[in-house]
C-alpha cells in the first residue's frame, strides 16, 4: 500500500512539473500576443489538472482505507514506521512548492490574458468612435442634406 502511495504522489509530482512547464509555455504564448496558441494550449492545462485531481481522489481513498478517519496523508504519522513517514512528508513538502510555483504562474497568465482582454476593448471601442459619423450634419439615406437637424425635441405648434 505504501509503495502505491509513494508512486501517487511520484505522479503528482511529474504532473506539476508538466503543467508548470505548460503554464510557462502559456505565458510565452500571451506576451508574444498569440491568443490562439494559448488557447490551444489551455486545453492541454484542463485535461492535466483533471488528471491531477484524479490522482489525489485516488489517494484520498488509500489513505482512507490505511486509516478510515483520516482524511488527508499528513494525519497518518502515527500510523506509519519514522522513516516512511519522513519519506510521505518530503514528498508532500516537495509537491506544495511545486504547487504554489504553479499557482503563481497561473496568477501572472490570468493577469497578462485579462490586460489583453482590455486592451482589445479599448482599441475596438477607439476604433468604433473614429468609424461612427460624427454629429456634424451630413447627408442621409435619401440625398438630402441634413442643416436642420434639431438633436432635441422641439416643441410642436398648430391651430384649430
Amino acid at each position: 500500500m505504501y509503495s502505491r502511495i509513494k508512486a501517487n504522489l511520484t505522479r503528482q509530482g511529474r504532473g506539476m512539473d508538466l503543467l508548470q512547464d505548460l503554464l510557462q509555455e502559456e505565458f510565452s504564448h500571451l506576451r508574444d500576443r498569440d491568443p490562439d496558441s494559448a488557447t490551444r494550449l489551455e486545453f492541454s492545462i484542463h485535461e492535466l489538472i483533471r488528471q491531477l485531481t484524479a490522482e489525489r481522489l485516488e489517494l484520498k481513498g488509500m489513505v482512507q482505507e490505511i486509516s478510515p478517519g483520516a482524511k488527508r496523508l499528513s494525519e497518518l504519522g502515527a500510523c506509519l514506521e519514522p522513516e516512511i513517514a519522513d519519506a510521505f512528508t518530503a514528498l508532500l513538502a516537495e509537491l506544495d512548492a511545486k504547487e504554489q510555483v504553479c499557482a503563481i504562474q497561473a496568477e501572472k497568465n490570468g493577469e497578462m490574458a485579462l490586460a489583453m482582454l482590455d486592451q482589445s476593448r479599448s482599441l475596438l471601442e477607439f476604433m468604433t468612435k473614429q468609424i461612427q459619423p460624427k454629429s456634424d450634419p451630413v447627408y442621409s439615406a435619401r440625398g438630402r442634406y441634413g442643416r436642420n437637424v434639431k438633436p432635441q425635441a422641439a416643441i410642436f405648434r398648430g391651430s384649430m
